[in-house]
């Protein structure tokens, strides 16, 4: 049918003088449009290459996770550049990722027997508890706002339908690769462009939203520098995603056997380091830390493994102890210095004081009702204007002990599932992917106990497809291939 559409309306109507006519007065229109009507040619072309956008994500499943990771990488410099930051980014990418599952869906072909596949994993089996449980938020007797429950919870199942459409695409190792190198370049790409706000500074339009914001600017601005956010939303989200891309790509490069693209991975991860450090957010330094020992951990019986454990350990004394200082570096070590640190001690007596609400509510105050959405949604609710340290706390005064104890478990089953999976495996370079997956995952969930480090659409398009790299790559395994020798597994 394509080809049929395609030779006749392209080949033999359009590849004439006529076609190239109709082209010129297209071109001449859009171009009247936008020197005398800015706003009106600006939103006919706005809605042209939105409907080609999404024609695109839903003939190919592939381009549609890829134009979802690029639109959650860059829309928010995009926002700053032409909308002063006011752009429904949100919106939009669950747009994105409902019109790709639609996609999936009308296409049809192994669509019941995959998605039936799917909603039986234990993984998915959980997400679907806390899925219902959210939706009982609903009728939280504490909760103020239908509008602060909707944004959350349509949230979590735009979420998870991302997960499925990762998971029905890694059903070869070739797309994983595929995916694995876009995400390489994404990263590279946001870390390069948070290198050059600190070399150079901010951009005047990355200013004006700056200073438009009083509190933001509070949060930027630290010890008399910018921290820096490079093309996402606020320097802790730069910070955390660029942190666990770090782990997972630098294990990745341990392994690779092709040099070029070894040294490729390392200056890449070098890039994405420095940037981790401009933005000045402490947890992305210790979750670094974290998520390589956790890779050591889990090979430490290799002989490679405990020569770069050395190695780590030295350039981590050296950065902690070394003759030399300067802000980043300060901050760096300031992550490690536990009741030395005033903001620390001011955390431990926030989470004291909330303490008591959190016993008293096992279904807490209702979603997004705590913080500054709590202020927006939820005006005069005892959690508004109450800031969270953590997302384990957050998701605790929100859905209370019982939404936490759900999170929980689903966080243990993802972990148990991919561990237990990892020691069972055969195939080297699966096993490869594996244990980068692993340890970024774990340091994701480091990263919660001081941040919210899962939600923003930059990093959930990282966390979801890692948890169907999980589930599908060790159904890919060779069980026919003879282990693998404990040398040649990783670095």
């Amino acid at each position: 049918m394509s080809n049929f559409l395609e030779d006749t309306f392209l080949v033999r109507k359009m590849n004439n003088w006529f076609g190239y006519s109709v082209i010129l007065l297209i071109a001449i229109a859009f171009g009247c449009l936008f020197v005398d009507h800015a706003t009106i040619g600006l939103g006919i072309f706005v809605a042209l290459l939105g409907l080609g956008i999404g024609i695109a994500c839903m003939a190919s499943a592939e381009t549609g996770l890829y134009v979802i990771i690029t639109f959650s990488f860059f829309a928010f410099v995009i926002s700053r550049l032409l909308f002063r930051g006011n752009l429904q980014v949100g919106v939009i990418f669950d747009v994105l990722v409902l019109v790709t599952f639609m996609g999936l869906f009308i296409r049809g072909k192994g669509f019941k027997e995959n998605f039936n596949q799917f909603l039986k994993t234990p993984v998915v089996v959980w997400m679907l508890v806390l899925l219902f449980y959210l939706g009982f938020e609903l009728f939280n007797p504490q909760s103020r706002s239908f509008d602060g429950w909707f944004m959350a919870f349509r949230k979590y199942l735009s979420s998870i339908l991302l997960l499925y459409i990762a998971y029905a695409l890694f059903n070869k190792y070739d797309v994983v690769k595929r995916f694995i190198d876009f995400l390489f370049w994404s990263c590279v790409v946001a870390a390069v462009y948070g290198c050059i706000q600190q070399w150079h500074g901010y951009f005047n339009f990355e200013m004006e939203v700056i200073m438009s914001d009083p509190h933001g600017f509070g949060l930027i601005f630290v010890e008399g520098e910018f921290r820096k956010f490079s093309t996402m939303s606020d320097p802790a989200a730069f910070g955390i995603l660029m942190a666990v891309c770090v782990v997972f790509f630098l294990i990745l490069a341990t392994g690779e056997k092709k040099a070029s693209k070894r040294w490729t991975m390392i200056i890449g991860c070098i890039f994405m380091i420095m940037s981790t450090g401009y933005s000045g957010t402490r947890t992305a330094y210790a979750i670094i830390i974290a998520g390589i020992a956790f890779y050591i951990m889990l090979n430490f019986d290799k002989k490679n493994t405990r020569v770069f454990a050395i190695i780590a350990t030295a350039v981590f004394l050296l950065l902690m102890y070394g003759p030399y200082s300067n802000k980043t570096i300060y901050r760096f070590r300031t992550t490690f210095a536990g009741q030395k640190d005033e903001s620390f001690n001011v955390r431990v007596i926030n989470r004291k004081n909330i303490q008591p609400y959190i016993y008293t509510h096992p279904i807490g105050g209702g979603l997004g009702s705590s913080g500054a959405s709590g202020m927006v949604f939820h005006p005069g609710h005892y959690l508004a204007g109450f800031q969270p340290d953590s997302s384990y706390l957050k998701k605790a005064v929100e859905t209370g002990w019982i939404g936490l104890i759900i999170i929980l478990i689903q966080y243990f089953v993802i972990m148990k599932i991919a561990i237990v999976a990892f020691f069972r495996m055969r195939s080297q370079k699966i096993k490869l992917v594996y244990v980068a997956v692993i340890s970024g995952m774990f340091a994701f969930y480091v990263a919660e106990f001081a941040q919210v480090a899962i939600g923003q659409i930059s990093d959930i398009v990282v966390y979801f497809p890692f948890i169907a790299l999980i589930l599908k790559l060790k159904d890919d395994d060779e069980p026919n291939e003879p282990a693998a020798p404990t040398e040649q597994v990783t670095a």
